[in-house]
């Protein structure tokens, strides 16, 4: 009884801080976000059924399904977006808790459900918002990791009912289609039982197998049809090669052999540029990774050393029936590790598989703990979570840009069409609703997601351009504006620039600054 209670008020407290994260947030929204939004709002208004992210290739569109169920109740806002989304973080939160619980008992289950529930702000940020494919790495990550534990705990003498096999085949597949993130969390969790029950049988792995073929095979029938493009894309993307580096190379081996040697190179920098981003993924200072990092080895080798010198006391023990949490956790964290650095995945967000390891870790350090040590850690605990949320808030009130504030002063001087940056662009189209068509052929980043809208523009009469305020790349803009000897008009609007040239000036006229 005291287990659903205690869940029960676990959800109930990931529910009231994500709403109240998401009304801070209020009308402001990512690049990544807004798109997954327009695919919400094409699939709301039945113009297209998209199987993976626009462009992308590698991220599944759950997200953009659940946001256009509730388009069709709901005005289209950012708010309505991410409420839709709510149920996969929550799912995710609960299912984590419950493998925790199943490995090492309620109170474990109830730590490691309240570190994501109350997790850091880049937590947050990924699984509160509609960006593609992070709010299922929660839920199916976390499903992954319960269906295996309970496999796990069953005695090796028992087999385990066909359906248990599939179902994580299943969470499996959906999750990697999702993004390929909960792949190495899906792998580890196979291996640890493999090792657990002296391999699995043919009949068991025929199960997991149609399981996983039935999740995954949206991600299938895209290649298919695109002729693997996701394979096309995920390659170019480890090897950081474009289309147009391939098209324009005069020597394609020559390319392919100086972006090897790059990616070798890469994979040698990845510890360091990992331990860099550490700080951002904790939510914490510097010196306080450090210090966690330092207060945290030394409890987990106190709590090894105790443990040692008890089972040296009590003597040979037989084995334990179950699988020990412990192996799922690491093969699950080595597997998770290698995908990284093989995939030279080493931004801060990528590091997201390890908030679901990390949570399970805690709740096995508290599961060890007794007496007066686990008051301290409770109490240490306490200060950690009081952190995040403080610095989650702080997190949500300076998100930005706020491109909502264009919208109407756009509309108002009659301009529908706008060339800008990618972090402007797609928020722009979606919050007027499509109303307002953008490009983000001007911007230092124009990454091309949804080409119709480019299209669209460059077939306008007299775009506008718009850039944030005081940026290089505003500067720049006027700078060749001057050089060509183009005329244009400009109007300081909020925390952006808008500039009205006298003709329609395309991007490829001018020098502008591009990063990517």
């Amino acid at each position: 009884m005291i287990w659903p209670l205690g869940l029960g008020a676990l959800i109930a407290v990931a529910l009231v801080f994500r709403l109240a994260y998401v009304e801070r947030l209020g009308d402001f929204i990512g690049a990544d976000e807004a798109v997954g939004g327009l695919m919400a709002l094409k699939i709301a208004r039945g113009e297209e059924f998209p199987l993976l992210l626009w462009e992308a290739h590698y991220a599944g569109t759950l997200t953009s399904y659940l946001g256009a169920l509730l388009f069709w109740f709901f005005d289209p806002t950012p708010g309505i977006l991410r409420v839709a989304v709510l149920p996969l973080a929550l799912a995710g939160i609960a299912a984590t808790a419950a493998a925790a619980r199943t490995l090492w008992g309620s109170g474990a289950g109830l730590v490691a459900g309240l570190s994501l529930a109350l997790g850091p702000a880049l937590l947050f940020a990924m699984s509160s918002q509609a960006v593609g494919g992070y709010p299922e790495v929660l839920c199916f990550g976390g499903l992954t990791l319960w269906i295996g534990a309970r496999l796990g705990r069953r005695p090796r003498g028992e087999a385990p009912r066909s359906r248990e096999w599939a179902l994580l085949g299943a969470a499996g597949g959906f999750g990697t289609y999702s993004l390929a993130f909960v792949l190495p969390v899906f792998v580890g969790t196979l291996w640890a039982l493999g090792r657990h029950r002296g391999g699995l049988r043919a009949r068991e792995w025929s199960r997991i197998a149609a399981g996983f073929l039935l999740g995954f095979s949206p991600f299938v029938v895209y290649n298919v049809a695109h002729g693997g493009a996701s394979v096309l894309r995920l390659a170019g993307r480890v090897l950081d090669i474009s289309r147009g580096e391939l098209s324009h190379a005069s020597s394609v081996p020559g390319l392919l052999l100086d972006k090897g040697t790059r990616y070798l190179l890469g994979l040698f920098r990845f510890p360091g540029t990992v331990w860099e981003n550490l700080p951002i993924f904790f939510g914490l200072p510097a010196w306080g990774t450090w210090a966690a990092a330092v207060a945290l080895a030394g409890v987990v080798l106190f709590v090894g050393v105790r443990r040692s010198a008890r089972a040296y006391a009590a003597g040979p023990q037989p084995l334990a029936a179950g699988l020990s949490g412990g192996v799922i956790l690491g093969w699950s964290g080595l597997a998770t590790l290698l995908f990284l650095w093989l995939s030279r995945l080493d931004s801060p967000r990528h590091l997201f598989p390890f908030y679901l390891l990390g949570s399970l870790g805690l709740g096995a350090l508290w599961a060890r703990l007794a007496g007066g040590w686990r008051l301290l850690g409770g109490g240490v605990l306490a200060l950690l979570l009081f952190g995040n949320m403080v610095g989650t808030t702080a997190d949500a009130r300076g998100a930005g840009p706020r491109v909502a504030g264009l919208v109407d002063p756009l509309l108002s001087r009659g301009i529908m069409f706008v060339y800008t940056d990618y972090f402007i662009a797609y928020p722009l189209v979606f919050l007027s609703r499509e109303v307002i068509l953008a490009s983000p052929a001007a911007g230092p980043v124009n990454v091309e997601r949804y080409p119709a809208y480019t299209e669209g523009v460059a077939a306008s009469a007299r775009p506008a351009y718009v850039f944030r305020r005081n940026t290089e790349a505003a500067a720049v803009f006027v700078r060749e504006m001057r050089r060509t000897g183009d005329a244009f008009s400009h109007v300081p609007l909020d925390e952006f620039d808008l500039y009205i040239p006298d003709r329609h000036v395309r991007p490829n006229e001018l020098a502008l600054v591009r990063q990517f």
